[in-house]
């Protein structure tokens, strides 16, 4: 198909010689590995193809919509905003708002600019903030906040909802490398306070081209007459699920409509119903809560048809309620997940049958992806190392050996493979707590409890939990003489951390915690004292 790029001059463009479908060796940051030969080289060429799209509605948010054309017409406009505020090209403009449909907006006017936007994690407490504010050093901040960072320039997000289209816009920045940095998103990190990953032009375009090409949506093979494609985000645009959702939306002319507000099940029911969603996922959290809601059985929900899950290996349980719910879904339309924001977005995907044929599994690589388990013991079980175009650069200001030399990376999940290739999650090594689908670090918890003047010891750590995934237990041995609650200790948490870290058990004792050879507390034995929540 040949059509013409909006971004560039009025010549047409074959989409074919863009997006191509062939995986052959090559070079990226210096190491060897698998590349999609071609591929857009620059983040402003995914807007090729979609001048098609320009009446159709991109974002949705209750009474709010916003059309592809009028996105594209925003965002120059955007981007001359934020270069009124002194932003140049490498520098980096913090992004700190809840779900918004300004978000996307100035998210993509920072790649118009060349400017690397820094996605903040709306429920940080103060200290993750500031942490993450020393280290990303941003420029100006954009955010629903009234002004989270003194050391910055700052403006409301609310002033992206008119940009004021008689701006003169700034050229479009070219990259002059396809490993210049774009994007930093932040997670927790088995050293506690939030990392920042710092992923390339190159990672978050083959991001897409993994997604688009396995899923048979690659721009050349979509018909413009086509029912558009709708879907529902639930989960934070500020993670990299939300990310691939709104590259993917503005690339294939997709919808995408957004909750307003906490998850809240009815609402989504009701959505799902109104804009006549095809797609709605999340972690398996939500799906327990959504076929839970009495509001189930009450609306039309016939226009799903496909509700992937990540974060977690799924229960044959919850999948076989699922299809019976939605008797639409049991021959296509289900699929699991694994990846993370060091991976750049997704690496596997399991479909319906693989999830029939291969309970647990989370499927295969996507193409670019390799996979290795690193020392495996006898049933093959160790470490999953992940080489992949989308890996992350690096961690914002560190460099801890995460990626080695040879591009891969250590992924602290612990897995094994099949013969076939599939893949199979056995947990993780590092220390994190995985709460609906929020990365909690253990260390980091730990030591906001420590930092409390009558506690001497703390142990956190998960235990499972039917619809959560895992919750937080916490093990506190305080004062002698001190009488501690679990009340005052949680609020102790609520003013450093977000809300999802706060521990969900407890217990507080004056006894010295159990220790494995005199030196690290034995997990293993606390856990085993709790049960398993519902």
């Amino acid at each position: 198909m040949t059509v013409t790029t909006p971004t560039g001059p009025s010549s047409a463009v074959d989409l074919s010689r863009l997006w191509g479908v062939r995986v052959v060796p090559g070079t990226y940051a210096r190491h060897p590995g698998l590349v999609h030969e071609p591929r857009p080289r620059r983040l402003l060429e995914l807007f090729a193809g979609t001048a098609r799209w320009a009446d159709r509605d991109l974002l949705v948010q209750g009474d709010r919509r916003l059309t592809h054309g009028e996105f594209q017409q925003a965002v120059p406009a955007a981007a001359a905003l934020l270069r009124e505020q002194g932003v140049q090209p490498g520098q980096h403009v913090l992004v700190l708002s809840y779900n918004r449909l300004e978000f996307p907006l100035v998210v993509w006017a920072c790649w118009w600019l060349g400017a690397v936007p820094v996605l903040g994690n709306r429920w940080w407490g103060p200290e993750e903030l500031q942490h993450a504010l020393a280290l990303a050093q941003p420029v100006l901040s954009v955010s629903d906040l009234p002004d989270p960072s003194p050391l910055a320039a700052h403006l409301p997000i609310e002033s992206f909802s008119d940009p004021a289209a008689h701006r003169s816009p700034p050229a479009a920045h070219e990259p002059g490398s396809e490993d210049e940095p774009a994007l930093v998103l932040f997670t927790s990190g088995s050293s506690g306070l939030p990392k920042g990953v710092v992923l390339s032009q190159r990672s978050v375009i083959a991001n897409q081209h993994n997604l688009l090409r396995r899923s048979r949506r690659l721009p050349q093979d979509l018909d413009s007459d086509a029912q558009q494609a709708v879907t529902l985000v639930c989960t934070p645009l500020f993670h990299i699920g939300g990310v691939s959702n709104i590259l993917t939306a503005v690339i294939t002319g997709a919808r995408l409509v957004l909750t307003e507000g906490r998850f809240d099940p009815a609402q989504v029911l009701e959505l799902i119903e109104r804009e006549r969603v095809q797609t709605w996922g999340g972690v398996p959290t939500m799906a327990v809560r959504v076929l839970e809601h009495p509001d189930l059985g009450r609306r039309d929900l016939s226009s799903l048809r496909s509700w992937p899950l990540g974060g977690t290996p799924l229960p044959p349980s919850l999948l076989e309620r699922m299809t019976t719910a939605l008797p639409q879904l049991a021959e296509r339309g289900l699929a699991n997940t694994w990846g993370m924001t060091e991976s750049g977005g997704f690496v596997t995907v399991a479909g319906n049958a693989d999830l029939r044929e291969r309970p647990g599994t989370v499927g295969r690589p996507y193409p670019c992806a390799e996979l290795r388990i690193d020392q495996p013991d006898t049933g093959g079980v160790g470490e999953i190392l992940l080489r992949s175009p989308t890996v992350m650069l690096g961690y914002l200001g560190v460099d801890d050996g995460t990626v080695d030399s040879e591009g891969w990376l250590r992924t602290g999940d612990l897995g094994h493979l099949d013969a076939d290739g599939y893949l199979y999650l056995d947990g993780r090594s590092k220390d994190i707590v995985i709460r609906g689908g929020e990365n909690i670090a253990c260390a980091s918890v730990e030591a906001a409890l420590l930092a409390h003047p009558d506690v001497v010891e703390a142990a956190a750590f998960g235990v499972p939990h039917e619809e959560l995934g895992e919750e937080l237990v916490a093990v506190v041995r305080c004062r002698d003489g001190a009488a501690v609650t679990a009340e005052q200790l949680s609020r102790h948490l609520r003013d450093r951390l977000a809300y999802f870290a706060v521990p969900t058990q407890w217990e507080i004792t004056q006894d010295p915690l159990p220790t494995l050879a005199g030196e690290k507390v034995d997990k293993r034995s606390l856990r085993a004292g709790f049960a398993t929540g519902t």
